[in-house]
Order: structure tokens, then sequence, then C-alpha cells
């Protein structure tokens, strides 16, 4: 008969966590597939280099409602969707297929530059929105083609529009002085419309 086995100390088994703590998962905001910020930063608490990004994200906008692609419109714009994204979330929304695209519209404020009677001068206006901000553009289009001798876009231009308690002028009189004014500029006609911020 062989030696007896010596038993086998029960072992303590360590009792299981009634409640297992869960780890704090970060998500990154460059991530896309994550929900948008719903606040940006205001644009004075920027940098002058982010003020500039921030210029360029509304070209990246404005190129992609005109039917860019993302890639095309960073090319255009200078600065990639992310950066956009980051400056203006609200101007955002996932597809049905999780890609993002851009709204129609977007309530940020631009502050723009537009010419005056006077050469050399040039206003700011606010335009709350991105429609605000394209009836400017295309009534600083239309005063660029006056100051070619068409004045066809500034007749079709809506009456008494006011953008930011400025109203546009859209009379010959007013329009005429307009573009001698910038035509007696130091300043390129053509860039008498410039983002220059926003608020």
């Amino acid at each position: 008969m062989g030696p007896k086995r010596r038993p086998q100390a029960h072992r303590r088994r360590k009792p299981e966590a009634k409640h297992k703590k869960r780890s704090k998962v970060i998500v990154s905001s460059h991530d896309t597939s994550s929900k948008p910020l719903s606040q940006a930063p205001h644009w004075t608490q920027l940098t002058s280099v982010q003020q500039e990004q921030r210029i360029a994200g509304f070209e990246y906008l404005r190129r992609r409602r005109e039917g860019l692609s993302s890639e095309d419109a960073e090319r255009y714009s200078g600065v990639t969707q992310q950066i956009a994204q980051d400056f203006f979330p609200r101007a955002f929304f996932l597809d049905d297929g999780g890609r993002l695209q851009v709204h129609g519209y977007d309530p940020y404020t631009r502050r723009l530059k537009i010419p005056t009677t006077k050469s050399g001068e040039f206003r700011m206006v606010r335009a709350r929105g991105s429609r605000k901000a394209s009836l400017v553009g295309i009534w600083n289009n239309a005063i660029k083609a006056a100051g070619r001798g068409d004045f066809s876009l500034i007749d079709a231009f809506p009456r008494n529009t006011v953008i930011g308690g400025v109203r546009l002028a859209t009379s010959h009189y007013e329009v005429s002085r307009i573009v001698a004014a910038a035509a007696e500029s130091d300043q390129p006609f053509e860039d008498i419309y410039a983002l220059a911020g926003g608020a």
C-alpha cells in the first residue's frame, strides 16, 4: 500500500468585486467620429495664426458648399477639414454613411471688409451667419462687375438690404462713386472683399 497523500490545504478564493470600476475612455477632439464640439473659442481669444486659420476655415466651408470635395477644399483654403471643424463645429454633421459633411448654412458671424465712396477707406460689416455673408459676397461681385461697366448684377440685387446695420448701396450713383473710389485706391479692386475675422 502506497504512502498516504497529504491533504491539500484549501485555497481561499478572492472574493469578486461586486462592482467593477470602469476605465475612463478619453476621446480626442480630433476624432471626427465623435460628436462635434458645441462651442468654439471666441475669435478674440485666438492668436494671430489661429485667426488666419479661422479665416481660411470660412473659405473651406464656402468651397465645400460650392460642391468641392474635402480634399479640393483643403487645397484651395490651405487648412484641413479637422481645423475647420475645430473652429466651426456646428457647420458640420455626419451623413447616413458616417461621413462628415458641411451644412448648407452656419450661424457664425463674419467681419467683412467692404468698399466705401472714399478712396482707400473700407468699412467693416458684421454678417451674422453664412446666408448674410453670402449676400455681402454677391453684392461685392456686383460692385466689381459695375467697375467693368456691367450694372446688371447690381440692378438684380435686392434693394434696401441691410447687413449688420449697414445698407448695401444699389443705386447707380452710389455704386459709381464706390467704383471710382476703389479705382483710385492703392489696394487692387479685386481684393476689396476680404474676411477680417469673425465674432
